[in-house]
């Protein structure tokens, strides 16, 4: 719940949240909002400034990418108007229109800030599109997911150069009770680990090079304390914002196994970055990308662990999951950028380069330099890790 004010407690995780209101991204479905003394009307339909009306507006935008007001209302009627904006925010609808103070008082301060007076000029599925929706989307959810759980992030690396960056970055992220795990397979652990994490706390061991993959995981995801558990994979990217959304998404979906999907790929090989948009987001799934998966401590114990395989480990623990009655779910693939070296078969999952160049909307030259991706470039000219 959201202040004291009657209207804004109104708006509520549990019903206003994005889990299947996301529509797919083949056009964007627009709608305006014509406000005015009387009452609202939203195309054919109309109503009046009450609790009442503002629910049927926010049923009405359940199917719309995006809303934007024109008009103006009366100071007495700001809460409920900002009740509706809220709320449409959270169920996975992106907000433009003027502002006046009556309204923005009753909104969250960063929600208020991100909501532009112009429509966006952009499309469903464009990159900046979708991380101004997502950043939007985050501003409206934060304070009704409240504080998140603890969480461990765990990372398997037979890959010892790796080590250090990885836990750099992800010391970085946005996420108040973070611990980081790190299981060097087979390697040595590096120097340096407590100092590359800051703050964060570290646990750390050397895992013998004889176990299978998925053992290898069970030793590591053992170490972890923290009540959420999340893969880490040594050579991808994550987004400040990363870890708390996958952490509010495992609170709002009611999700077994949640994660983002691998559409944003830097592709080493042709040394050429690739979005690929397709379907839905914010929705149950059969995949998601193996160094995004995040679960309970619990929820993983319950379903054996990690299988005991040396390769498709992913793979095999969506199974477990489903065999086990649980659920998957992807929220959006803003702020995770999946990295296929050159050789396809130093992967657990060996598919191709050509599967990554399907559906593809946009592409860069070399590893897209992006914020919301923690790839932004630093005063030295490399990626920021």
């Amino acid at each position: 719940m959201l202040g004291s004010d009657p209207y804004t407690r109104r708006v509520d995780i549990r019903r206003d949240n994005p889990v299947g209101r996301v529509p797919d991204t083949r056009s964007t479905r627009r709608q305006t909002l014509q406000l005015s003394s009387a009452g609202w009307s939203l195309g054919r339909h109309s109503g009046p400034w009450t609790l009442a009306g503002i629910d049927d507006v926010v049923r009405r935008l359940d199917t719309a990418h995006a809303l934007h007001w024109t008009g103006a209302l009366l100071p007495l009627h700001a809460p409920l108007f900002a009740e509706l904006a809220h709320r449409a925010v959270a169920r996975g609808t992106f907000v433009s229109g003027a502002l006046d103070e009556a309204v923005t008082a009753h909104l969250p301060e960063s929600l208020a800030r991100s909501i532009a007076p112009a429509p966006h000029p952009g499309e469903v599925g464009d990159l900046a599109w979708d991380v101004a929706a997502v950043n939007q989307r985050r501003a409206a959810l934060q304070p009704l997911i409240g504080p998140t759980p603890s969480m461990s992030a765990v990372l398997v690396s037979q890959r010892p150069e790796l080590i250090i960056p990885m836990v750099r970055q992800l010391a970085a992220l946005h996420y108040d009770k973070l611990e980081i795990v790190v299981a060097s397979h087979g390697a040595p652990l590096p120097d340096g680990l407590q100092t590359a994490a800051g703050e964060r706390p570290v646990v750390a061991r050397e895992l013998d090079s004889a176990l299978v993959f998925g053992d290898a995981l069970n030793q590591a995801f053992a170490m972890a304390s923290g009540d959420l558990v999340s893969k880490v994979d040594d050579d991808d990217y994550y987004g400040y914002h990363h870890l708390w959304d996958l952490a509010a998404t495992h609170t709002y979906s009611g999700a077994t196994l949640v994660g983002k999907t691998t559409t944003v790929v830097y592709l080493e090989a042709l040394d050429t970055t690739v979005r690929r948009v397709f379907g839905a987001r914010e929705t149950f799934t059969h995949r998601i990308a193996g160094g995004t998966m995040t679960l309970s401590a619990q929820d993983l114990r319950a379903v054996g662990g990690w299988p005991a395989v040396p390769r498709g480990v992913d793979t095999a623990l969506l199974r477990s999951v489903r065999e086990a009655s649980g659920t998957v779910y992807q929220p959006h693939d803003i702020g995770y950028l999946y990295v296929r070296g050159h050789d396809h078969q130093a992967h657990t999952w060996t598919a191709d380069v050509g599967h990554f160049l399907r559906n593809v909307r946009e592409q860069w030259i070399g590893l897209l330099q992006h914020a919301a991706f923690g790839t932004d470039v630093n005063s030295d000219g490399a990626p920021s890790r």
